[in-house]
């Protein structure tokens, strides 16, 4: 509801004012590092979550989804460091805290796609599940427990479209990263509109080619 959403906007708020803004790259680095560890120790739990979760084969999870979760870990923590010097720009900033909605096809794998780079860029997240397929969500807000990220960097709250317009619309959000539907998308794009977030969509389509 509004409550909890309020409740994890101001952690990741706080979090990124007083913790994770203020760490170097290198020290981003190290804990992106720990998680793509900890993934990898518990893959096996994690895929056989995903495919009760979501219903793929547990080859397709345990060959595939999971290891380039820590893939995707790995390599934003080895990117962490060298952003300053990546042609961003002469004094490339954090944007803040960052929203993001996944849908259900790529539980685990979207969420990693989506808060990878942001914990390296310095920013902190507010993430959304979709509501059929949370459960891979939870177990690695476990995962960010046991490698210490300090508290309110990413925060996961559940729920279905409603939780998530309330997020995306949250007037201390600064980014917001959604992957679903065109029609959410281009009503997210509607309500964001001259309110100065930063904004991806990465909606549906039929992926034509014209050969």
């Amino acid at each position: 509801d509004a409550q909890d959403v309020d409740v994890a906007v101001a952690a990741a708020r706080r979090a990124y004012e007083r913790t994770w803004s203020r760490l170097s790259g290198a020290d981003r680095g190290k804990y992106l590092y720990r998680i793509a560890r900890l993934v990898q120790e518990r893959a096996r739990e994690l895929a056989v979550a995903e495919s009760l979760d979501n219903g793929k084969p547990i080859k397709e999870s345990r060959d595939v989804d999971i290891p380039l979760v820590a893939a995707w870990f790995f390599y934003y923590a080895g990117w962490a460091d060298k952003l300053d010097f990546a042609g961003l720009g002469p004094n490339p900033r954090s944007l803040g805290v960052a929203a993001q909605v996944i849908p259900w096809n790529f539980p685990l794998l979207m969420l990693a796609w989506k808060i990878a780079p942001a914990l390296a860029a310095g920013n902190t997240v507010v993430i959304k599940p979709a509501e059929t397929t949370p459960l891979t969500a939870l177990i690695f807000a476990e995962i960010l427990q046991q490698a210490d990220l300090p508290a309110g960097v990413v925060n996961i709250i559940t729920g279905a479209g409603d939780t998530g317009a309330l997020l995306v619309n949250h007037p201390d959000v600064n980014k917001v990263a959604f992957t679903g539907s065109t029609a959410v998308g281009r009503e997210i794009a509607r309500s964001t509109a001259g309110s100065g977030k930063k904004l991806t969509l990465e909606l549906g389509g039929k992926a034509a080619n014209i050969v």
